[in-house]
């Protein structure tokens, strides 16, 4: 797994600096660079949920060299627990909460969800069955897989929800009743997620944020570049355009 993946690359973040008439050796501070590129990437996909990786032949892939440019989706697994009425509440109906039909969904934790690759689900008896695998279940994605038992479906802001249908849940002599006991932490996803193509914005966004970091880093190591250069204020208006450009993936 590469170690150093960035959305943007080493030139990226010279443009930056240069721009900004920030000072700064990338040639000489190397690390340093590259270690703001990567920090700036992992916050990006934190703070927005979001992740991008360059198709094959991008031209960014080109120029990139010390910086591992992502080229494909990331997979995450999470522990869900399935929306319902208001099952905390003191005598609240726990039923599902249903969204479409008997549907019920449930929200990931990223955008630009790809694929579900592991759906374990907790049957009547306490277990766990994986509705991907399993024979007994069928799914995939929207508009596909609708009125199957479970389906995905991203919407064009990024936001992806995983539907089930709640009629699985239901008692086999019983159409009134659940055998589930709770419906907290009843689901476990594995999920492929991301967008493929990484946005100009993006990549100027990582570049400036990145320019920023490197020039405080670099004026710490040598502070008479600090009398020279008003390195905090061109730094934050750095980190302002990036937030301007980043604006439209919240």
């Amino acid at each position: 797994m590469a170690q150093n993946q960035g959305y943007c690359t080493l030139e990226d973040v010279r443009r930056a600096l240069r721009k900004a008439s920030l000072p700064g050796d990338l040639s000489q501070d190397n690390q340093i660079a590259v270690d703001a590129i990567v920090s700036q990437t992992e916050e990006l996909e934190k703070t927005y949920h979001r992740h991008w990786y360059a198709p094959t032949g991008a031209d960014i892939l080109s120029e990139a060299s010390t910086v591992d440019i992502p080229t494909e989706p990331k997979s995450r697994d999470d522990e869900e627990s399935i929306p319902t009425g208001g099952a905390m509440a003191v005598d609240a109906d726990p039923t599902p909460k249903l969204y479409q039909g008997t549907y019920t969904g449930i929200d990931l934790a990223r955008r630009d969800a790809k694929a579900v690759e592991q759906l374990l689900v907790r049957d009547s008896d306490g277990g766990y069955t994986d509705w991907v695998s399993s024979t007994d279940y069928s799914g995939g994605t929207w508009p596909n897989a609708v009125g199957e038992d479970y389906y995905l479906r991203v919407n064009n802001g990024g936001q992806s929800i995983l539907y089930l249908d709640t009629e699985n849940f239901r008692e086999a002599d019983d159409d009134d009743d659940y055998y589930l006991d709770s419906f907290v932490n009843a689901v476990y996803v594995t999920f492929s997620y991301g967008h493929e193509g990484i946005p100009r914005n993006v990549r100027r966004a990582v570049a400036l944020r990145a320019g920023a970091e490197f020039a405080e880093e670099a004026t710490i190591q040598i502070p008479e570049n600090a009398t020279v250069y008003n390195v905090e204020t061109q730094a934050e208006k750095m980190r302002e355009r990036a937030d301007e450009l980043l604006d439209i993936y919240r």
